[in-house]
């Protein structure tokens, strides 16, 4: 059984409910394990939305465009970059998911060009240039600098 001074100094603001901390009872081991698997999940976050950006419903015979993985690209990346920030306070390592995500799409934008393929994996437009803005934009939103709050009395 563990005293609550030893969980103070472990875990400086364990229950604070406005302040996410990075734990620190993990191992290194655990960290590398905990970003690799949101950085497959950010490749999987991906798939799906490139996969659905041309999705359609068809509504009294009119078929109408719902890119709803453009709001779909802009959460997932901010819940992958919270939940990387929660295994560790560098910024860089943090951002590792959303560096793969980039790198994702701009493979799969550029897999016509590549040699052997021949599928168009991203269509050229607009909707895919706002997955990509919107994405990358919901990514780094969590990493952006934050500063301590002044106690105005």
């Amino acid at each position: 059984m563990t005293s609550d001074k030893t969980v103070e100094t472990a875990e400086p603001d364990w229950g604070h409910p406005t302040k996410s901390q990075v734990r620190m009872d993990t191992t290194r081991g655990e960290k590398v394990s905990g970003i690799v698997w949101l950085t497959i999940g950010a490749l999987g976050g991906l798939f799906i939305a490139v996969l659905y950006l041309g999705t359609r419903v068809t509504i009294d015979g009119t078929s109408w465009p719902v890119p709803w993985t453009i709001v779909f690209a802009g959460w997932f990346n901010s819940v992958i970059t919270r939940t990387a920030l929660l295994w560790t306070p560098n910024r860089v390592l943090a951002g590792i998911p959303l560096m793969v995500w980039l790198l994702g799409f701009v493979v799969l934008s550029a897999w016509p060009f590549l040699p052997g393929a021949s599928s168009v994996l991203v269509p050229s437009t607009l909707w895919s240039m706002l997955v990509l803005v919107v994405g990358l934009a919901g990514g780094m939103w969590p990493m952006r600098p934050r500063f301590p709050e002044v106690d105005r009395d």
